[in-house]
């Protein structure tokens, strides 16, 4: 057991969540003036957004799933990081500048405005739901990481790691949430590399003989490409699948909207790519090593062993560190799945009741950090209760936000048909629970990362053909902004 380094990495994260918080009440003390819960008065500066976009995409899919991937796919993992980069791309240099233009809150409020207002309920509803199942399996991380380090149950383990979970966003919401990664982002790096230079002098033969040791027994983990098997059952599917599909999940484009103007976002693109590519090849890095090294490799897998290879070759100071970091990526998820969860519930679903309706922005505040406190305690229960249920589900859920990018790209681009986005994602989704609850998928050999390949070219289909027989469509919604901002400047010009 290591009480020792699991109250530090506790710890680690509590201090800048406080101190954080601590100078954002000085900052308002001093001006008078309280940033909105949701969206920080549309004022988060540049790096905050890099670093929030950055740290939410990493998580327990970076901290714990790279580590495990990293054994059966080697550097090849680092296409799921790549992916993740060209989301980056997608959400601050494409979709995420419209959204911000036209001042949505929440996708589902902008799917609404493109094609009917119906999807916004519809995709509200879908969207809460992916938001649960997503802070499930980061508690679940979490809960693995809490228990491994201190033989506490998996659900103590899932209650430390919510309620520290909580705090990440309770106390100033999406502020608190951006300044609190700015920290962490920095401190992740320079942990990261401080342990990947230790390494080299605290292992028996260093990294030339991690590197002999993986070239002796698996040599097709160390090619960018793997070997055919990896390339068509892992690579080309997870690149598309984190490229394409997770640019429309709320928890990652929410940040965008509480910008100044689309010039921030340009900026912050810059940035975010980096900060969460790199951090994935430092974990990669360390997944390997973990592989290579007789203690780790004998926890039978690279989550674990990763663990194994911090408190087996790391002084006890970077130890808490390192597991302070690892638990932040997971906590910072949890932070803006949480806040994206009350968002949507606030904006999507209760405004079609009356008393939830045009809320000021105190009662916002207070009904979000309801729903956060629900949305965690209740992912808490069934991360532990229900997992095999939450680790299959994942698979509908990643998939369900699939068919909103190439809808969304056809009504920016071509021609935009409600009936056709029902359509489309009427006929995806119900297919995606098939094949998710049978054994279909194997029978057609789209198990797997294939999965993700199927849903792109199913739905892409689909919605060009529904809109192509819709003769009611409406023009791109890239056409009618440019008229009507052609005819504001022409007013405009007329005015001088």
């Amino acid at each position: 057991m290591n009480w020792f380094v699991t109250i530090g990495g506790i710890a680690y994260n509590l201090i800048i969540i406080f101190v954080v918080y601590a100078f954002i009440r000085w900052k308002q003390s001093k001006t008078g003036v309280e940033d909105d819960f949701v969206l920080s008065s549309r004022k988060l500066p540049w790096l905050a957004v890099a670093a929030t976009q950055a740290l939410t995409a990493l998580g327990g899919g970076h901290i714990n799933g790279l580590a495990f991937q990293s054994w059966n796919t080697g550097i090849a993992t680092i296409w799921y990081c790549i992916g993740t980069g060209f989301m980056f791309i997608i959400i601050l240099r494409f979709n995420g500048i419209w959204y911000r233009r036209f001042g949505c809150v929440t996708l589902n409020d902008m799917f609404g405005k493109m094609f009917h207002p119906i999807l916004m309920p519809i995709l509200g509803g879908v969207g809460v739901g992916y938001c649960w199942g997503i802070l499930c399996v980061e508690t679940q991380g979490l809960a693995t990481v809490i228990s491994s380090l201190t033989g506490l149950s998996n659900l103590t383990g899932a209650i430390i790691g919510a309620l520290t979970g909580i705090l990440y966003v309770y106390l100033a919401g999406m502020k608190e949430i951006g300044y609190v990664n700015i920290v962490n982002a920095a401190l992740m790096y320079l942990f990261g590399i401080i342990m990947l230079v230790y390494l080299n002098f605290s292992t028996p033969e260093g990294w030339a003989g991690i590197n002999n040791n993986i070239l002796a027994n698996n040599p097709d983990l160390l090619t960018i490409l793997g070997n055919p098997e990896i390339l068509r059952t892992y690579v080309i599917g997870t690149f598309l699948a984190c490229a394409l599909g997770l640019n429309m999940a709320q928890a990652n484009i929410q940040s965008a909207a509480a910008v100044e103007n689309v010039q921030v976002l340009r900026r912050a693109c810059t940035a975010a790519i980096p900060m969460n590519v790199l951090f994935g090849v430092i974990i990669l890095g360390l997944g390997l090593a973990a592989m290579a090294l007789p203690e780790p490799a004998a926890t039978g897998n690279g989550a674990a062993g990763v663990v194994v290879l911090t408190l087996t070759y790391m002084p006890s100071w970077l130890q808490i560190c390192v597991i302070g970091v690892f638990l932040a990526a997971m906590l910072s998820t949890v932070a803006m799945v949480a806040l994206s969860l009350a968002t949507m519930f606030n904006r999507d679903i209760l405004s079609y009741f009356p008393y939830f309706r045009n809320m000021s922005p105190q009662k916002e505040k207070t009904w979000s950090r309801v729903w956060i406190v629900v949305g965690c305690t209740s992912a808490m229960l069934g991360a532990v209760k229900i997992q095999a249920a939450v680790n299959l589900g994942i698979t509908w859920l990643f998939a369900f936000l699939v068919p909103l990018f190439f809808i969304f790209l056809i009504g920016m681009l071509w021609k935009r048909s409600g009936k056709a986005a029902l359509l489309t994602l009427g006929i995806s989704w119900f297919l995606n629970l098939v094949l998710t609850f049978t054994n279909l998928a194997a029978v057609f050999h789209l198990e797997g990362n294939n999965y993700s390949i199927f849903m792109i070219i199913l739905s892409t289909v689909l919605c060009l053909f529904f809109t192509a027989l819709d003769k009611n469509r409406k023009d791109s919604f890239t056409k009618v902004y440019y008229k009507q901002r052609a005819a504001y400047d022409a007013a405009r010009n007329a005015a001088k």
